[in-house]
């Protein structure tokens, strides 16, 4: 299969077609096909190896994307301007991927993630806190009665210096029993807004909790954390405001100015981290006559530059990468990234200086087979440069 790069600058009409599909373009021109401006890469056995294209990648059973070992979650931190700022990525059921720059390391937990799920990265102080749980549908411990979990961590964080996973607050701290698991969570910097899931065997139940630590988030254990919380019930409607897309207009500028070169009737919706940032804001653009389905994208906002990534590899930056000039006079550039085989597609996405990680994933409706990411030289596509210069 030929892997190819579509680059341009303003105009970009050029990338969409004119009926209403799920992708921006599938004829993209060639114009960055060398393969060293990219590498793909596999999980298999809980371990990263390189592979030819996903498709080549050994087959994976498909399992459903809770228990699925894959990227859940992936940011930056912001840094201090002094260094390349590290990216994160969260395997789900196996660890976290830390990259700096064209370079990355797996730091695996059996204990940690072999039976739970990871997913939403957040950042205090640049360090990574994400959420584990068990999946009341899918876990299989849970399945077959073997799920009781002592630990039963609800927030940890990965610690950067020993590159460590502790864990930061735990259910029995919110005063959840082991029926219960948080299955999502909104923090905005001072509160965590918790959607708690009780399953028992004749029903389930769904209740809100608003959770302000009292002390610096990142001084909690399971410890001391039931003390120095202030828990309070809130309500499904405070927890679906926040998670609910707010309407693109708005959006940050930056953002809004990059996709305007979109054309006015695409519909999008844009989930967006900012690097050390919280949990990522949502947007929708869709005129209200409009019953398409959205296309869906991640966004990175950061000091320098912002970047979005499609599903389809359909990629938008303007700004300045670390340590680089700003592209184009802060216009659009927009490339594509390698078109994926049917049934694979992008989801989650980081950058950590010149290099971009995109994952991918075989999908069919709720399971994943093949995973993986691939890394791609920014310097190579965006600045036309080699590594080092």
């Amino acid at each position: 299969m030929k892997h190819c790069y579509f680059a341009a600058v303003l105009p970009l009409f050029v990338l969409f077609s004119c009926s209403r599909t799920k992708q921006l373009s599938n004829n993209s021109p060639d114009a960055f096909p060398s393969e060293a401006d990219h590498t793909w890469y596999c999980f298999n056995g809980g371990s990263i190896e390189k592979t030819a294209a996903p498709q080549d990648a050994p087959v994976q059973p498909e399992t459903p994307w809770t228990e699925a070992v894959r990227i859940s979650s992936a940011s930056c931190a912001a840094g201090d301007g002094s260094t390349i700022p590290a990216a994160y990525a969260i395997v789900n059921r196996t660890g976290v991927i830390v990259f700096n720059d064209d370079k990355m390391q797996l730091y695996t937990d059996a204990n940690l993630f072999t039976d739970r799920s990871a997913d939403n990265i957040v950042f205090q102080n640049d360090t990574p806190l994400f959420h584990l749980y068990k999946s009341s549908f899918f876990n299989q411990t849970l399945k077959k009665g073997t799920g009781k979990d002592k630990l039963h961590p609800f927030l940890v964080q990965f610690d950067t210096s020993t590159h460590i996973v502790y864990p930061v607050i735990s259910c029995e701290n919110l005063g959840l029993g082991a029926d219960s698991e948080v299955n999502d969570y909104i923090w905005d910097g001072s509160t965590f807004i918790c959607s708690v899931k009780t399953e028992t065997n004749t029903k389930t139940d769904f209740r809100y909790l608003s959770v302000q630590p009292e002390i610096p988030l990142l001084s909690l254990s399971p410890v001391s954390a039931k003390k120095n919380l202030l828990i309070s019930e809130t309500d499904k409607e405070s927890f679906r405001s926040q998670k609910s897309p707010k309407p693109f207009g708005s959006a940050p500028d930056r953002l809004k100015r990059m996709l305007s070169v979109l054309p006015d009737d695409t519909a999008y919706y844009i989930i967006c981290n900012t690097a050390g940032g919280h949990s990522p804001r949502l947007y929708l653009k869709q005129k209200p006559d409009d019953n398409s389905v959205p296309l869906t994208a991640q966004a990175l906002l950061t000091g320098t530059y912002v970047c979005a990534v499609f599903r389809d590899g359909t990629t938008y930056i303007s700004g300045a990468l670390f340590g680089r000039h700003i592209l184009q006079d802060g216009n659009t550039n927009a490339f594509r990234l390698p078109k994926l085989p049917a049934g694979y597609e992008y989801s989650a996405f980081t950058v950590s200086g010149t290099t971009m990680y995109a994952a991918w994933e075989e999908s069919s409706f709720y399971k994943v087979g093949r995973s993986g990411f691939i890394s791609v030289n920014l310097d190579k596509i965006l600045y036309n440069s080699i590594r080092g210069r």
